[in-house]
């Protein structure tokens, strides 16, 4: 689900769930021409490949301005987003699709403590889309513990500065992820910390 109007958002609470199930059940009964005009699918040989930004575990807010991961004032980071996990298994990565096609942010779920650690995004673990001809775009996050806000981490793994984003995205990890989470956006705010 991509939402579009950043400033809409700013002025109001939109309660989203991670994990579009309507979209999903589009996907897996789609047509080839559905994989081209609803999920803007690419065609190569005889495989369509689905974008990232538009895959159903996918939530995507466009921010309507280009932002620097890293300036002299900190890292990037927003305020105004209250993330609520419904399914103590749901593992979630939280963060800013960079211009190197990465994630920068955050990981909620699970237990344990770490500084940094490098996941991989792609279909959720657990969910079987029985497709043979569809490839699905995935990437690496760079992400530290969700600690009530998303922010580009400080992360030996990789290094953020030069890299630019315009889009704040939620990545369902694992099929527990899929409806069970909420993201509640109220007075958003881009700022750094």
């Amino acid at each position: 689900m991509l939402i579009n109007d950043f400033n809409a958002i700013r002025q109001v609470t939109v309660s989203l769930r991670l994990g579009d199930l309507e979209l999903l059940g589009k996907l897996i009964n789609s047509t080839p021409i559905d994989l081209t005009r609803l999920f803007k699918a690419r065609k190569r040989d005889n495989t369509y490949i689905i974008p990232l930004l538009r895959e159903p575990w996918i939530l995507t807010i466009d921010l309507n301005d280009q932002y620097s991961l890293e300036s002299t004032n900190g890292r990037l980071g927003v305020e105004g987003v209250d993330i609520r996990v419904n399914n103590r298994q749901a593992r979630v990565v939280a963060g800013f699709l960079a211009s190197n096609g990465y994630v920068y942010g955050s990981y909620i779920g699970g237990g344990g403590a770490f500084k940094c650690m490098r996941i991989n995004i792609n279909i959720p673990t657990g969910l079987v889309v029985p497709l043979n001809n569809v490839v699905f775009e995935s990437t690496q996050a760079y992400v530290s513990r969700y600690e009530g806000r998303v922010v580009v981490p400080r992360c030996t793994l990789s290094n953020s500065a030069g890299l630019t984003t315009s889009k704040l995205i939620f990545a369902a990890l694992n099929v527990q992820a899929m409806g069970n989470v909420t993201v509640e956006i109220s007075t958003l705010k881009v700022l750094y910390l």
